[in-house]
């Protein structure tokens, strides 16, 4: 097993500084909170949304080959996820890695592993947390699925589904290109193709589907079934279960509230052992650090 490095010297870090993993939010925000601690052997910077990430990676990758660029799964398939992960580094895909899970925070609702913070209120039992986290997630659940329904959608209408015209000599005149114009039977059959995917039918199955993912069939979320932990949103869901079941003071004694008591314990969780962090986590460490080792 693969153990974080502590105490890396500023000779080390000068060597290192040329990978560089770019990450979602901003300074203060989890994501280079929780992975500075994880790789200190590289440096983490904030690029803000996925988008940007995404369009500065396929721009970056070719003459930046020590930049790496990590970002939520929100709508991304399972097949696209592994494939990033396997294939890692891949010079065809901008260097790109996808967390499992529909965000970080998604990492940090998990159960087990919010027991292993010192921060949690001693009065609050494993199954007076897991009853929390769950209720928190029955409240959403619904919403999630027929936002995950809006996000199939909208992602569908944007596929490149018609080609460009690319000869010129077609279009000498206006009367031709109009012709050429009316002549695309693509917009007939996305037409019908659109009208099919926006019905009232299709959105129900959608969301029949989606719920019965997050669910696993069950009437009632469960823990062990359906993939709700996985992907309801996790940012939302840990800020509540950090504000009732942890309790933090400064050095003064004040108590800390809103991100940056989540900050906190999300420190306070990525200061454990590399064995006791999530296996993404780990994963994450071990392909990062070989990068740099090889380097």
């Amino acid at each position: 097993m693969v153990e974080v490095k502590r105490n890396i010297s500023s000779e080390r870090i000068r060597q290192s500084a040329r990978h560089v993993l770019f990450v979602e939010g901003r300074e203060g925000s989890i994501d280079p909170t929780a992975l500075r601690i994880l790789l200190p052997q590289i440096a983490i910077k904030p690029l803000g949304p996925a988008s940007h990430i995404k369009s500065v990676a396929s721009a970056l990758h070719k003459h930046h080959p020590d930049y790496y660029f990590l970002i939520d799964r929100d709508h991304q398939s399972d097949d696209f996820v592994k494939k990033c992960w396997k294939n890692f580094p891949d010079p065809e895909k901008s260097n790109l890695l996808v967390w499992g899970r529909r965000s970080i925070e998604n990492y940090f609702i998990i159960p087990e592993y919010l027991l292993k913070s010192q921060y949690l209120k001693r009065n609050v039992s494993r199954d007076e947390l897991m009853s929390h986290i769950r209720e928190c997630c029955v409240k959403r659940i619904y919403m999630e699925a027929a936002n995950m329904v809006i996000v199939n959608i909208r992602e569908e209408c944007k596929e490149s589904w018609v080609r460009l015209f690319t000869c010129l000599e077609e279009f000498d005149t206006k009367e031709k290109a109009i012709h050429k114009l009316d002549s695309i039977e693509k917009f007939t059959e996305q037409r019908k193709r659109i009208s099919k995917l926006l019905s009232k039918k299709k959105r129900r199955i959608l969301f029949r589907e989606y719920t019965n993912m997050l669910t696993g069939e069950k009437r009632e979320i469960e823990y062990g079934y359906g993939l709700w932990l996985d992907r309801i949103d996790g940012k939302k869901v840990l800020n509540s279960i950090i504000d009732s079941c942890f309790t933090i003071s400064d050095l003064k004694g004040n108590s800390l509230h809103g991100i940056e008591k989540v900050n906190e314990v999300v420190k306070d969780l990525m200061r454990k052992d590399l064995k006791e962090q999530p296996r993404d986590f780990q994963k994450l460490y071990e392909i990062i650090s070989k990068r740099v080792k090889e380097s």
